[in-house]
């Protein structure tokens, strides 16, 4: 009999997405043949594979060796009389093998600025994404938010090869490369699955601060569609509804106004790729450095003031009323300031931040 017990990292998740990965050999049909037969049990019991895994429950496989190793991984002695079952990746580990996940990530050579961790509990993390960087790689090859944070928690010790096994942490909201600002990442399961639903269902709130060129005279709720073109990586706004376009939102907030240009602040009611930059240049209020949206005539004015992307900064987060495993987060929020580059051209444009 192999015994498997289930980490706080891997809680949250189903049984039968758990053994998958585990004995990531094997076809489904063999999986839930032995949950039928009971040659896999979950805390003693009989389980169908759809239960939501705690920690410490406990996953009993009444399976030889053989088999185990058959479909991914390997048994080793454990200090009782059942036995532990262990994957193949910590085979390339002892080996000294430099092409697993864990040694890539573990030995990862990060050439943008550092980001910031914000908060962090056992379960989720709120970083402060640099210019220049991904949230998720675009390509083979790319590095991003994502490496960075499994990287970080490898270096801090809160996340093993196995663990990478059956959980990988992943950022939960995307930022575009040349906006900074606030990065909500799962570490576990559970984490995970809370951020995500809460963005899914537009129940946290997040706010933006951006300067844009012309004089917005009030604060405006605007409601647009917004149709995307993967080829060329730019969307297009439209007034009224049109085939493959998707419903946006977003509330605009004037905080200052100054020189022929405006401060805002945005709230992203809902989240469409480049949602806040069309929908503003289609209102007429280009981002100032924007190169895909913005005037391309003044950008240059803009790059000798040091301003080499667009002046769009995620600074705030507001997380909702909460109850169950996640109360403590109930009703906090998260800000962080302006990084200095955008600092200094705000104050040259006499904005003085």
């Amino acid at each position: 009999m192999i015994l498997l017990k289930i980490k706080h990292i891997e809680a949250g998740g189903r049984l039968d997405k758990y053994l998958m990965k585990f004995l990531k050999e094997a076809p489904a049909s063999f999986i839930y043949k032995m949950l039928r037969k009971k040659n896999i049990v979950l805390n003693g019991k009989k389980a169908a594979g759809s239960e939501c895994l705690k920690e410490d429950d406990e996953v009993k496989l009444y399976l030889s060796d053989e088999t185990v190793v058959k479909f991914g991984g390997k048994v080793i002695s454990s200090k009782t009389a059942d036995r532990e079952y262990e994957a193949t990746a910590e085979d390339e580990l002892e080996s000294g093998a430099d092409n697993s996940l864990y040694d890539r990530l573990k030995n990862l050579k990060w050439e943008y600025d550092e980001p910031q961790v914000i908060y962090e509990d056992r379960d989720i993390i709120i970083l402060n994404k640099p210019v220049n960087v991904l949230s998720q790689i675009a390509k083979l090859g790319d590095v991003s938010m994502n490496e960075w944070l499994i990287s970080y928690l490898i270096k801090s010790g809160s996340l093993s090869a196995n663990d990478l096994l059956t959980v990988k942490p992943a950022v939960v909201n995307r930022l575009d490369r040349n906006t900074s600002g606030i990065i909500l990442a799962g570490k576990t399961l559970s984490g995970l699955r809370f951020l995500s639903d809460i963005i899914k269902t537009r129940k946290i709130e997040k706010y933006y601060l951006t300067i844009v060129k012309g004089e917005m005279k009030e604060n405006i709720t605007a409601e647009a569609y917004l149709l995307k073109n993967d080829s060329h990586n730019t969307v297009r706004i439209y007034k009224d509804k049109v085939q493959g376009a998707d419903y946006i939102k977003t509330a605009y907030e004037v905080l200052k106004v100054s020189v022929g240009h405006s401060l805002l602040r945005v709230k992203l009611i809902t989240g469409k790729s480049h949602q806040i930059r069309a929908h503003l240049s289609f209102l007429g209020y280009p981002v100032i450095g924007d190169g895909k949206y913005g005037l391309k005539s003044e950008n240059t004015t803009y790059r000798r003031m040091g301003l080499n992307s667009q002046f769009l900064h995620s600074y705030e987060i507001k997380f909702p009323e909460i109850d169950g495993d996640f109360a403590y987060l109930s009703g906090k929020s998260f800000k962080v300031d302006l990084p200095e580059r955008l600092k200094r051209v705000a104050d040259k444009l006499g904005f003085n931040l």
